[in-house]
């Protein structure tokens, strides 16, 4: 094989994996729509801390070593994109306070 079809099918892989996971960023979108309706229905802001913290812990003991930094920097913007789909549906909390936003 050359070093060109080996890049193709490489690519090839890269592209498969793209598909997984727009699949599962639209999954995780659907999600956080749910959840921001459900925050607006229990008046709980959109932004939360701890449990945000909890996800990139959890995500870095699922990734090698060598891709933390990446890993973590991925799943803060990811986060982010989600609170931005929740904060369609979510209103200040019931509170009258404005954190989260």
């Amino acid at each position: 094989m050359t070093p060109q079809q080996s890049l193709s099918l490489l690519r090839g892989e890269i592209d498969a994996v793209d598909r997984e996971l727009v699949a599962l960023f639209e999954r995780r979108m659907a999600l956080a729509a749910r959840i921001g309706e459900t925050k607006a229905a229990v008046g709980t802001a959109v932004l939360d801390e701890a449990r945000e913290q909890q996800v990139i812990e959890r995500a870095l003991e699922f990734s090698a070593p060598a891709n933390h930094a990446a890993a973590a920097e991925f799943m803060r913007k990811l986060m982010e994109l989600s609170r931005a789909r929740q904060a369609r549906y979510a209103r200040p909390p019931k509170s009258g306070g404005d954190e989260g936003f």
